[in-house]
């Protein structure tokens, strides 16, 4: 498992793909109850990292399932596995769900002491508030994350959570919140953070991560319903989408929104 999560982190995906098949075969034979949500994460992390969102959102929707016929997951590990699909579909049903996973791990992390559970369920809930367009909400829990994080310098937790919380802790950067802290954390995104300076100063509000990746579709050519088909959500959803992107980047259409993102390098 840890040589699966150490391969993930640095791209080998094919490399942490064999170690965690072998983890795999060892779950199943040894039986080990507790290491199962830990697999069952690292997974999860791995199919969002190869972009084979089909594969995680069927894996969810059947934990979905087992949930609401009274069959609870089973770990922290588990819940926020879920929390993570969820919140990458990104539309208003799947971020309401993840929000109610959050909520129950934020609360049973403070009551059982596991400050590491607490401040990952925080960020995410801070990527969920970013998504929905509040920005007080964001800052809010993103800030308590980050209190409760700095004593004991995490790291991987925010930066497992990729470009979107890049952007996060960018707008906090720029709030004053815990400035070493967070320019140590944006540190360790190396140029992985997926930030560039131009969209970040020319736009007076920054595109969400669901919209940069709608408006990248757009850039390819998708109508509305291919889009809502690759994204798993209704054309409703894009349409919406789609609105928010014209009126923060100051355009009336597809062909206008997709040459001044890329003349301000928002996309390439």
């Amino acid at each position: 498992m840890i040589l699966a999560r150490l391969e993930l982190t640095s791209g080998a995906f094919d490399s942490a793909e064999t170690h965690l098949e072998r983890a795999r075969l060892l779950l199943d034979k040894a039986q080990f109850p507790d290491w199962v949500g830990q697999f069952e994460r690292c997974r999860v992390e791995l199919w969002l990292a190869q972009n084979k969102l089909r594969r995680a959102v069927a894996w969810s929707d059947g934990m979905l399932e087992d949930d609401a016929s009274g069959r609870q997951p089973a770990s922290a590990w588990t819940c926020l596995a879920i929390a993570r699909v969820l919140i990458h579909k990104g539309d208003p049903d799947a971020l309401t769900q993840a929000e109610r996973f959050i909520h129950r791990l934020i609360r049973a992390a403070e009551e059982r002491g596991q400050s590491g559970s607490a401040i990952e369920a925080l960020a995410m809930r801070a990527l969920i508030h970013e998504q929905r367009g509040d920005r007080t909400g964001m800052l809010t829990d993103l800030e308590r994350a980050l209190r409760v994080a700095e004593p004991e310098c995490y790291v991987r937790i925010f930066v497992d959570l990729g470009p979107p919380m890049a952007r996060l802790l960018q707008a906090a950067q720029g709030r004053g919140v815990m400035r070493d802290y967070v320019t140590h954390l944006l540190t360790a995104f190396g140029g992985d953070s997926g930030i560039t300076a131009a969209s970040d100063s020319l736009l007076v509000e920054p595109l969400s991560r669901r919209e940069r990746e709608v408006l990248r579709l757009i850039a390819a050519g998708l109508s509305n319903r291919e889009i809502a088909e690759s994204l798993f959500v209704s054309p409703e959803t894009i349409k919406k989408h789609t609105g928010n992107i014209y009126g923060k980047l100051g355009v009336r259409g597809r062909i206008e929104a997709v040459t001044k993102a890329k003349a301000q390098s928002i996309i390439d």
